[in-house]
């Protein structure tokens, strides 16, 4: 049984939402213009209003603008429908399915590196594969980036294959 890796929201979800409301926008546009040319309004159609406005013999630059507009919109449109979906989690080495998010493994991190001698704070920042280590050390501990990368190493040990980047700075007094 092959099971499925945790993924986040698909590219294609914004544009389907703004495509539903689009076309609920044309639903209503039709729906209005049905209704003046069966006289159950008083209103002239909106759709023949626009027809008529369209029938310039020169082009006018709202209408050129606009159909360049609805093209980009469409080219993204169908770009962001073939865009996979990235993955959320990380998975965990090992045999079992385990998957852990770049948010624990963030904070597992930052408290390894909290951890290691001559580290006042702490903070990590997880990018794709890379993670990078930010720490304050304590006036005269050069020597603790090798300990934070020792440390932090021990930590994610089986979790995930990261690379691991340490920049330090030394605190004042």
């Amino acid at each position: 049984m092959k099971i499925r890796e945790p993924r986040r929201r698909p590219a294609a979800a914004w544009p389907a939402v703004l495509g539903a409301v689009l076309l609920a926008a044309l639903a209503v546009l039709f729906a209005q213009h049905t209704a003046a040319e069966r006289g159950w309004t008083a209103q002239p159609s909106w759709l023949r209003e626009a027809l008529a406005a369209l029938h310039d013999r020169e082009p006018s630059v709202w209408v050129l603008a606009a159909g360049v507009a609805s093209a980009l919109l469409g080219l993204w449109f169908l770009v962001a429908a073939f865009v996979p979906a990235r993955r959320s989690h990380l998975s965990a080495e090992g045999p079992g399915d385990l998957w852990i998010s770049p948010r624990a493994v963030e904070a597992m991190a930052a408290d390894a590196a909290e951890r290691a001698p001559g580290v006042l704070h702490a903070a990590t920042e997880l990018r794709r594969r890379r993670l990078k280590v930010k720490a304050l050390l304590a006036p005269g501990h050069e020597a603790a980036v090798a300990d934070i990368l020792e440390s932090v190493g021990d930590r994610l040990a089986g979790l995930a294959d990261l690379e691991v980047a340490v920049q330090a700075k030394e605190g004042g007094r």
